[in-house]
């Protein structure tokens, strides 16, 4: 470990040591200023001492753009794009782990071998994903400045970097069946949570959408019942659930949708006595539902109770189910992504686009029969979740 200690002399003069052991002795570097003694003894406790005495004798000290002036304005700049939960999460990753690595570095002296060394460091204890979410942000931080509108560097090191492999296992999802037995499950112990888990079946919403949508939110024609996602529910930085209003996942996440029979008619009956500005789900005590009280106490009774053997499904795979429906219903994927709301790397989202698409009505109706054991009806092929086929024409009663 490294640690750092300040000294004043008699003239007055303030210098900064940092003190750390270099094989079996105890060493110390002085630093004329805090903030250089802090970067080094970043340095120590992620290069080791060899590393970091390395790394400050490389330095050539001149006035080019470091690492840290290009977070800066990348950070600003993209501010403009995204919500601030998001830009909180970049500030934090940058601190952590790439400003103690790269930040003092002139950002145009970074070279592919300095992000390998950082990616493999970050790999040593970060997860695949992590990393390479981390390795992504560095990546569009040079590619901002590379930009020739900016030309604030001249090449991005990024580009050949070998990152940790990540294993891509398949979502799990619950099969109709077993949906129905949560469903019966939740009716007869908590009618409040029946409600939530079949709107959270029959949308594909997430939990923190769902709970979120309040009166104002829906359309009733008198046919059908349409909703929107206009907010949604955050962890802030104390832990705490917050109501963010206009802050969906992603700007795709902003969509209106039509309900199926079943959960339009859970809607219509919770909307008797409320307000625009109520929110439609809440618990027993008529409060918003907390989802890490949810996860922990109310959803764990509900699948014990619906016996479901060694399946242990958590609420999200409702969303997966959701997708297999539809796609067993023969919706095209545009349409399911629309639904849905994911935002997709391949093709470019109409700002509005989530917010007035929906599936067509003919894949509502079979998506419908689906959840309601009539596939014959229908006229569609069973649903296959992670290798289980639900037979045509089975009750879920």
């Amino acid at each position: 470990m490294a640690s750092i200690r300040a000294y004043t002399a008699r003239n007055g003069i303030r210098t900064w040591a940092v003190l750390y052991r270099h094989g079996s002795r105890q060493r110390s570097l002085t630093f004329a200023t805090e903030q250089a003694a802090e970067r080094f003894r970043d340095l120590v406790r992620l290069l080791g001492p060899e590393g970091a005495l390395n790394s400050l004798r490389s330095e050539v000290p001149d006035d080019r753009l470091t690492v840290d002036d290009l977070a800066t304005q990348f950070l600003e700049w993209k501010a403009r794009d995204v919500t601030a939960r998001t830009m909180t999460d970049y500030r934090r990753d940058y601190t952590n782990w790439i400003k103690p690595w790269l930040g003092h570095r002139a950002a145009e002296s970074v070279d592919e071998g300095d992000v390998q060394r950082l990616v493999d460091h970050m790999a040593t204890r970060l997860s695949p994903k992590s990393v390479a979410d981390r390795h992504m942000l560095l990546h569009s931080m040079f590619h901002f400045g590379k930009a020739k509108s900016r030309g604030l560097v001249t090449h991005n090191p990024c580009l050949e970097t070998d990152l940790p492999k990540r294993v891509r296992k398949p979502p799990k999802g619950t099969t109709v069946p077993e949906f129905a037995a949560i469903v019966a499950a939740a009716k007869a112990r908590n009618i409040d949570a029946h409600d939530l888990i079949v709107f959270l079946g029959e949308t594909g919403w997430r939990f923190s959408e769902g709970t979120a949508l309040d009166v104002g939110h829906v359309e009733d024609d008198g046919g059908d019942v349409w909703v929107t996602v206009g907010q949604v529910f955050r962890i802030d930085g104390a832990g705490r659930q917050v109501l963010s209003v206009d802050e969906a996942k992603s700007y795709a996440g902003f969509r209106r949708i039509r309900l199926f029979p079943a959960s339009a008619a859970v809607v219509r009956r919770r909307l008797v006595g409320k307000a625009p500005g109520d929110l439609v789900f809440t618990n027993s005590r008529g409060r918003p539902w907390n989802q890490n009280t949810f996860l922990r106490e109310t959803w764990p009774r509900i699948v014990q109770d619906a016996q479901l053997g060694e399946r242990k499904p958590t609420p999200h795979w409702l969303r997966h189910m959701h997708v297999a429906v539809l796609s067993a219903a023969g919706a095209p994927p545009q349409e399911i992504q629309r639904r849905i709301g994911h935002e997709s790397i391949q093709t470019t989202i109409n700002v509005y686009g989530g917010m007035i698409g929906d599936i067509s009505d003919g894949v509502v109706d079979k998506a419908s029969a689906i959840m309601a054991g009539r596939r014959a009806a229908a006229g569609v092929a069973p649903v296959v979740v992670r290798g289980q086929v639900v037979p045509p024409g089975q009750a879920l009663n």
